[in-house]
């Protein structure tokens, strides 16, 4: 089995091989259109043939996907060596097992492999997918050995920027990403010193950053081939995020170093690590993301839902106002909403503003005049990760002449 890390320079472009025994460097004064790569040399690797991981647990059995609601992904392949060299196409035969995998699950797949790499097709596409999943180069700034900024896309018409995805990239709330690519899990094949843990933590942190930002759960990087499929396997088989981590046959409990993502201490920031080549050890398996969490707990409450969803209240005239308190049930964790009432009318009160965890408190005051009032409270929500979203209350007041209450007795059926 061959893995490889790719990545890619911005203001020079360079062309790595796999592992650094040498390097061949190709500038490119447009990083849009860099030069051909080196021939690739052949090397050996570690043999992981016999991988028994690559068959899923038998403790799991699979979600109920009727729980979920309609999902999609989106697959991003960029050029490795040009659109159709040795490397390329083998990145995309490893992204075409994640995509059987994700339609096996009923998720529908958009592919965007080199030269299918149109950034507006692809922001377009991704549009509240639950799933990004992308092989290429990894780009970086500055020194190779301690670069000053990495993130980003090395795409067939140009670099996209962390700065981009996070002002341009909208996937649904909670999403999972998954990438390939050299920083991606710490380690660049341009590293000619030894890489310590600070760095690829560092590393890490910044690839991760725009995704997490905008409200994704769950970051995998890792540089095997069939990492994204059996990390999607083990997803759909009701694993948590981190069991999913943890279930492929390149983590290892010995080795792998766990710490709490710096921009956010809810999330979980794991780093594994093998020693291959020199300079060793390679990060080379990372996760970032809420790692107690499933499918089914990240995408069945990521919708945004009222309880209650109407508003009713039967009262003679000038009678107590009453106050109904309307909870937002959502995973968004930087949602805010804003109301609006239409028609307009003087027996209902409602902020005007509020965030997910604050409830829409809703006051009717019944008027003098008998009759069946009604309106409607228009919530619009918005977020980083999601695109506004409107929901409906609708209210009725009935004042009527007398209300009439009946009161039951209370049974008890125990012994």
């Amino acid at each position: 089995m061959r893995f490889y890390c790719r990545c890619l320079i911005v203001l020079i472009v360079i062309w790595l091989l796999p592992f650094p025994v040498s390097s061949v460097l190709a500038e490119a004064p447009n990083p849009s259109t860099p030069q051909s790569p080196p021939v690739i040399p052949e090397w050996t690797f570690p043999d992981f043939s016999s991988a028994q991981d690559l068959e899923p647990d038998l403790q799991f059995g699979s979600i109920d996907l009727d729980a979920l609601p309609p999902l999609k992904a989106v697959l991003v392949v960029g050029p490795i060596d040009g659109d159709y060299g040795s490397w390329t196409q083998e990145e995309k035969a490893s992204m075409d097992l994640a995509a059987a995998e994700l339609q096996a699950n009923g998720v529908t797949v958009h592919k965007f492999y080199t030269p299918n790499n149109n950034w507006e097709q692809i922001k377009s596409a991704a549009q509240g997918a639950y799933f990004l999943l992308y092989r290429g180069h990894g780009v970086y700034w500055g020194d190779e050995n301690f670069p000053a900024d990495v993130g980003g896309f090395a795409l067939k018409d140009g670099i996209i920027s962390p700065d981009v995805l996070r002002s341009e990239l909208h996937l649904a709330p909670n999403a999972i990403v998954m990438l390939y690519g050299c920083f991606t899990a710490g380690t660049s094949s341009s590293d000619a010193l030894r890489l310590t843990s600070a760095e690829a933590q560092r590393r890490v942190a910044l690839y991760a950053q725009p995704f997490m930002q905008n409200g994704a759960a769950g970051y995998y990087a890792n540089w095997f081939g069939t990492a994204f499929q059996m990390f999607i396997r083990y997803l759909f088989q009701g694993q948590t995020l981190g069991q999913a981590y943890e279930a492929y046959f390149d983590f290892s409990a010995a080795t792998v170093e766990r710490f709490s993502y710096p921009a956010d201490m809810n999330l979980s920031f794991w780093l594994d690590k093998d020693e291959w080549y020199e300079p060793k050890p390679q990060y080379n398996n990372a996760f970032v993301g809420l790692s107690s969490a499933t499918l089914v707990d990240l995408f069945a409450s990521a919708s945004i839902e009222l309880t209650p969803n109407s508003i009713n209240y039967l009262a003679e005239p000038l009678s107590t106002p009453r106050t109904f308190d309307v909870l937002i049930n959502t995973s968004i964790r930087d949602l805010v909403w804003t109301t609006s009432v239409s028609p307009s009318v003087s027996w209902i009160a409602a902020p005007s503003q509020g965030t997910a965890t604050d409830p829409i408190r809703v006051t009717l005051t019944p008027p003098q005049s008998l009759g069946q009032y009604q309106t409607t409270i228009t919530i619009q929500t918005t977020s980083s990760s999601t695109t506004p979203i409107e929901l409906l209350i609708p209210v009725s007041l009935l004042v009527t002449e007398t209300v009439n209450i009946m009161y039951l007795p209370s049974v008890n059926l125990g012994r």
